[in-house]
């Protein structure tokens, strides 16, 4: 190997990255980064459905199972806890929306504040969040079931009074 080959072979390479550079830079600047404004299309059975006559069968053990499965990888169920992806669950029933001191919530949340996390807008949140909160950073696609979600609802319950938001940095 001569100078002539490895100056050829760095060449290629800076030439390489230059042109990458630009194409992303191009890409970038040509498709927008963001959430449309409204969706292209609309998935059946996604319509807000009233909350409040399916708390009366919900199970706590069955949203127990759900929110140990779904909302655990995310969350922290008790107040106090560590710092995960998402808030704490703990007292989230009745809490202020985006009120957690130590989690950055998504703008889109953040539009929400001032407001309280009541069943009704609990059920619409875990049904799509995305449509509740265009441009949320939550993953989760939603429950289809309003029953499955109304169990999910009433575990939330059992998760703390006013003692566990405080503990978790959030205000009632």
């Amino acid at each position: 190997m001569d100078g002539r080959f490895l100056n050829r072979i760095a060449v290629s390479a800076v030439l390489s990255a230059a042109v990458l550079a630009t194409c992303v830079f191009a890409a970038r600047s040509t498709v927008p980064d963001t959430a449309p404004a409204r969706p292209a299309f609309s998935l059946p059975g996604l319509e807000p459905v009233p909350i409040v006559p399916l708390m009366a069968q919900a199970n706590v053990q069955r949203g127990g199972a759900t929110v140990r499965q779904v909302c655990a990888q995310c969350h922290a169920l008790a107040g106090g806890a560590a710092e995960n992806a998402g808030p704490p669950l703990a007292g989230v029933a009745g809490r202020g929306v985006a009120s957690c001191t130590g989690y950055t919530y998504s703008a889109a949340l953040r539009q929400h504040a001032g407001q309280h996390w009541t069943d009704q807008m609990l059920a619409d949140w875990l049904m799509a969040p995305a449509r509740f909160a265009p441009g949320t950073r939550m993953s989760l696609t939603g429950i289809p079931d309003p029953a499955q979600r109304a169990d999910v609802i009433a575990f939330l319950h059992t998760l703390g009074g006013q003692a566990a938001p405080a503990q978790a940095g959030c205000t009632p």
